[in-house]
């Protein structure tokens, strides 16, 4: 094995499973099967072989059901954003727009059309489109 080798990306969410059908459904992700380890529930996807484990609250942390106190913050110094390519941005504007998904900013290069947006969960999608 090498020094070091890229595993999965996580993201902690009120809904797994919800989330994951999010990402099957809007980028053709494929939901991995559900577990639980050490009393969280894990529903993963697959995207472009890049795993995307989606986890819900601890237990006992805020945000898990019959959890008191709050959840941690979001945004958190750490991950800024995940890029996404897509074939056609508008299309992928449309949909976002449908599920009142905000647009934080767009803008162009010599080589990309972006659009960052909201993704469910506090996750920042950076998408793009080749030009």
């Amino acid at each position: 094995m090498a020094a070091g080798q890229f595993d999965h990306i996580h993201i902690t969410a009120r809904d797994p499973a919800r989330s994951a059908a999010w990402w099957a459904d809007m980028f053709g992700a494929e939901v991995l099967p559900e577990t639980e380890i050490r009393g969280i529930f894990f529903a993963p996807v697959l995207l472009d072989g890049v795993k995307i484990s989606i986890s819900g609250p601890r237990p006992g942390e805020g945000g898990a059901p019959g959890s008191p106190g709050p959840s941690a913050a979001v945004p958190h110094w750490g991950l800024e954003h995940l890029g996404i390519r897509v074939a056609d941005l508008e299309a992928a504007m449309i949909r976002f727009a449908e599920q009142g998904l905000a647009v934080y900013e767009r803008a162009e290069s010599a080589v990309f059309k972006v659009a960052f947006v909201e993704a469910p969960d506090g996750v920042c999608l950076e998408l793009m489109e080749p030009k």
